[in-house]
């Protein structure tokens, strides 16, 4: 894919409808015209190569991750209406995402003491439950929606199972899931502000509840994890309410939407690829396995997060002020020519695949990163042991949705059909 005359660095726009659904010319002229660019009617600059999204990833001194919330603000004429439905619930607290050191450092060691390898690995059994139960309720040789009835609810269904919410509550969570990631990247109308804080203040109401039946009866699961993280050494203060509440929105966008994101362009890129389906029968762990790597990178569903410039910052030839907000382009840089040879290739044959950036790096590379594998890897490897096809269904209008931090279709139709068992 080439970057023509008509994208001009200079007419880019982050939330231009065209470019949400096809940013990636944007992103290759960027890179090759003005790999540090400053978009003056957003306000934010924006990294597009992968040598300098590492290097700032890198330096988060001078590029700080206490930026706020990673959302446009709220426009002047609606804030005082949001901010008081935003006074029924706790205020945000600054963890993981949106903290520096040592602040971060000290909510990272706290998720670190209940989310931990033997943790996740405990999780196999659920996962392939889950997993088995989403594919045998797929249609066979039938057209259906793969985002509605698999990508969205197995990782949503994990999640929950990881945050021990109960099955009559799913609906609900999904419903914040949607909620939050509404103005990732995207914006809502004034209703929609609205009812995303309304969403937000419920949601902090039933899991504060949920901390404090952990406190007086600890359980085996994450949320008592993190209200006795404390105990666990290094004399840490015990987590805050509103502090864990923050941790387990930052969860349920990282270890929901992202996969979601992730399935449903994999699934599109194997129904797209009939020879790829049958390897993957043919060798499912080995294959899935790679096939989720060079979908992490060729995919990127975080495709970018912000930063702040602490003081001026040089990457490369360029100069940033203090005080600006940057935009570092995950899925630019993961499409990088001078990284990744033909990056605007599926190949999960590919041997650096691993050297993309789709989890961050750094001190902010993401906890949850061995999860989104393992969950994505059992998905394929289901998905493959029942179903001999999978091809891509007629109705599909392949429209992602409308956020330039989070990617992702809307819908995808798929016929998959299994083999004669005769």
């Amino acid at each position: 894919m080439t970057a023509t005359p008509a994208h001009s660095v200079d007419a880019f726009d982050p939330l231009d409808p065209q470019t949400l659904q096809c940013p990636h010319p944007w992103h290759r002229a960027l890179r090759t015209y003005a790999p540090v660019h400053f978009v003056a009617g957003r306000g934010m600059w924006f990294v597009t190569s992968r040598e300098l999204v590492a290097k700032a990833l890198a330096d988060h001194t001078t590029f700080s991750s206490a930026f706020g919330l990673p959302q446009l603000p709220i426009p002047d004429h609606i804030k005082a209406e949001v901010e008081a439905i935003q006074a029924q619930g706790w205020p945000p607290v600054p963890t993981l995402l949106t903290a520096d050191p040592p602040e971060h450092h000290y909510y990272r060691r706290m998720l670190a003491k209940a989310f931990t390898p033997r943790f996740i690995a405990q999780l196999e059994p659920e996962i392939r439950s889950i997993a088995k139960e989403l594919v045998a309720a797929l249609p066979n040789g039938e057209p259906v929606e793969a985002v509605g009835a698999f990508a969205a609810p197995m990782p949503l269904r994990v999640i929950a199972k990881v945050l021990n919410v109960p099955d009559d509550r799913i609906d609900d969570f999904k419903r914040w899931s949607d909620q939050f990631t509404a103005t990732v990247g995207g914006q809502l109308d004034d209703a929609g502000l609205l009812e995303q804080a309304r969403n937000m203040v419920e949601f902090q109401r039933y899991f504060a509840a949920q901390l404090d039946e952990r406190r007086a009866d600890p359980r085996d699961d994450l949320l008592s994890g993190l209200v006795t993280a404390h105990s666990m050494g290094d004399a840490d203060e015990p987590l805050g309410t509103g502090a864990i509440l923050n941790i387990i929105v930052q969860l349920l966008i990282a270890g929901n939407e992202t996969s979601t994101k992730l399935l449903g362009g994999v699934l599109h890129e194997l129904g797209r690829t009939p020879e790829l389906w049958s390897e993957l029968r043919e060798r499912p762990a080995e294959r899935a396995a790679d096939i989720i790597e060079e979908g992490l990178r060729f995919l990127s569903p975080v495709q970018s997060m912000f930063r702040i410039t602490t003081s001026e910052a040089k990457l490369g030839d360029y100069t940033i002020p203090a005080g600006q907000l940057v935009v570092l382009v995950f899925g630019s840089a993961n499409r990088d020519e001078e990284s990744f040879d033909h990056p605007d290739e599926f190949d999960p044959d590919r041997s650096n695949a691993k050297a993309h950036l789709a989890f961050g790096s750094g001190i902010h590379a993401c906890l949850g990163a061995p999860l989104a594998r393992l969950e994505s890897r059992i998905a394929l490897e289901e998905l493959a042991a029942r179903f001999e096809t999978l091809r891509l269904g007629r109705d599909n209008d392949f429209a992602y949705e409308p956020s330039f931090m989070l990617r992702g279709f809307q819908r995808l139709s798929v016929v998959c059909t299994e083999g004669d068992r005769r």
